[in-house]
Formats: structure tokens, sequence, C-alpha cells
């Protein structure tokens, strides 16, 4: 339990995407209205982006620690 909460206090950002992403692979899995290909694009652009704001985070951390 320790380190499920040390990842999502280092990597908020990316938890957040990934939980995101995984909420509409399951709603897509339960629901068949909705189009798996819109989805699929949600998820990868939800994944990069998350990616992207944890990485302008970390780099604004180490600024503030020099």
């Amino acid at each position: 339990m320790k380190k499920i909460k040390e990842l999502v206090h280092n990597h908020p950002v990316r938890v957040a995407a990934w939980v995101s992403s995984t909420v509409v692979l399951v709603v897509t899995a339960v629901s068949p209205d909705i189009d798996p290909n819109a989805a699929v694009i949600f998820v990868l652009s939800t994944l990069g982006l998350g990616e992207y704001a944890q990485r302008v985070e970390n780099k604004k951390t180490a600024a503030a620690k020099e």
C-alpha cells in the first residue's frame, strides 16, 4: 500500500491519465453503443497528454529544488 501511495504522490498526472483511460475502456467494453475507434483515440490522447503534463511538472519540481 505504501508503494501505491508513493506512486500516486510522485506521479499524479500519470495516474489520473491511466485511471481515466481504464474507465473509458471498461465503459466501451460494457456498452456496445460507444464507437471503439473513438475510445481508442481518447485513451491514446489521454495517456499522451498525461505523460507530457507529468514531464513538465517534473521539470518544474527539479528546477525548484536547485
